[in-house]
């Protein structure tokens, strides 16, 4: 094969790929200015992981910072998994915020030799050395290891699943399953939309488990499904008792996606400024009924299902820029001028940008090449449906696309391994000519 690449030239350059990827994300979270993340979503983090350690349960931290003799008033804002790898951090030590930033830091790091093994499970070894330099240097992958946030969790993990679903297509065994089972609940408990890898990812593998290049019988495909389905459920299941105990009104993973709806579907949001994003003065300054989380969710809920039901005719069209925001369809620079917000600087996000137009139309390229190849890609496509899925539900972020990141790195290794590989070939033939001649 023309410009193969071998197992001692492969692992140096992941090598070398992950530590450079080290370097870029300590230069990023620690020598640029990356905003404030003393407020949001950081701060909801970082107090309750120090909570957590302190023995108050998922607690709301924002509640005893601003009412220290308050009762203890338990929270569910987010999935459970990311507080808990910062209490962990907290326990070793690494109690700051700029301490926990290299916890973030690490994981981001760790994705590399992982997405690297998962393009060399679906493409070869080549194209996991191509896929380990676009992880270590690709702005849309290390932008979002310079803040607390559960992004860089959840593309690790994302990739940990991909890696293990293609693994267990391959040699159909307990283990595998159990791998994914086990990396599929993990995904949820660190972003709540990811619990649709089950409909998109599990149910479909299971369903086309082979061996010895032939499709496992029925009863053999169904007893693996059950059986991933029923680790994924046992490892989930702690959480979802405990907010089903806890809380007023039924809570599964998470129970932001109301307040989101209301600060999602406002005049702003539909007709203003905010189009197709989000309003945050529109819920800031509205007073929820008390309560406990689950019964504030239900004012939330029934405040934006009244403006949706209100304004039909204009949803497609929101949801439409949605979609578009997220993708850098629709008013990207704009876009990346609002992501502000999200503490990154515009130079960052226009970075991003000019990564992101030409590795997508890697990707897709990627996409038709191993289909030709009869590869499944699947596993690597629904992280874009399940993205897609939460900003038709919820509003129009780069943020929210951080799952599909790793697909697009992948996808576009593959692309540009077969580039290399045309590129190598041609050389190769023009060698051989010039030496007939």
């Amino acid at each position: 094969m023309a410009c193969a690449v071998d197992g001692r030239t492969y692992r140096w350059t992941v090598a070398a790929a992950t530590a450079a990827a080290l370097a870029v994300r300590l230069v990023y979270a620690f020598a640029v200015e990356v905003g404030d993340t003393w407020h949001g979503d950081a701060a909801y983090y970082h107090y309750q992981a120090s909570y957590l350690v302190k023995g108050a349960i998922y607690v709301d931290p924002f509640v005893y910072a601003h009412h220290p003799h308050s009762p203890l008033a338990p929270s569910a804002v987010h999935p459970p998994l990311f507080t808990a790898v910062l209490a962990l951090g907290d326990l070793l030590g690494l109690r700051s915020m700029g301490a926990q930033k290299v916890v973030v830091v690490l994981i981001g790091t760790a994705t590399v030799p992982v997405l690297s093994a998962l393009a060399r499970r679906v493409a070869g070894a080549r194209a996991g050395a191509v896929a380990a330099v676009l992880a270590a240097l690709y702005p849309g992958l290390w932008i979002f290891d310079g803040q607390v946030l559960s992004e860089a969790l959840v593309i690790a993990l994302a990739a940990a699943f991909t890696l293990a679903v293609y693994r267990w297509r391959a040699r159909p065994s307990a283990r595998w399953a159990v791998a994914v089972g086990a990396l599929c609940a993990l995904c949820a408990l660190t972003r709540a939309e990811m619990a649709l890898l089950v409909l998109l990812v599990v149910v479909p593998a299971a369903w086309g488990l082979r061996r010895d290049g032939r499709r496992l019988a029925r009863a053999d495909r169904l007893r693996a499904a059950v059986g991933v389905l029923a680790v994924a459920g046992a490892v989930v299941a702690p959480w979802v008792v405990r907010n089903l105990v806890v809380f007023d009104h039924p809570v599964l993973l998470s129970d932001q996606l109301d307040i989101t709806l209301a600060a999602a579907n406002n005049e702003p949001t539909y007709y203003g400024q905010f189009f197709g994003s989000w309003c945050y003065p529109c819920v800031r300054d509205v007073r929820a009924p008390a309560g406990d989380e689950s019964d504030q969710a239900l004012f939330w809920r029934a405040r934006a299902e009244r403006y949706v039901r209100a304004h039909l005719s204009r949803l497609p069209t929101v949801v439409g820029a949605r979609v578009g925001l997220t993708w850098g369809l629709y008013a990207p620079i704009a876009q990346a001028n609002a992501s502000r917000i999200e503490g990154w600087p515009v130079p960052v996000t226009e970075a991003w940008l000019a990564w992101w137009y030409p590795l997508l139309a890697l990707s897709v390229a990627g996409v038709v090449l191993l289909r030709r190849r009869g590869v499944a890609v699947y596993p690597l496509v629904a992280l874009f449906a399940i993205a897609t899925a939460a900003v038709v539900v919820t509003y129009g972020n780069f943020r929210f696309r951080a799952e599909a990141e790793m697909s697009t790195v992948v996808l576009g290794a593959v692309a540009l391994d077969a580039l290399i590989g045309v590129v190598a070939r041609d050389r190769g033939a023009g060698r051989e000519v010039g030496t007939w001649r």
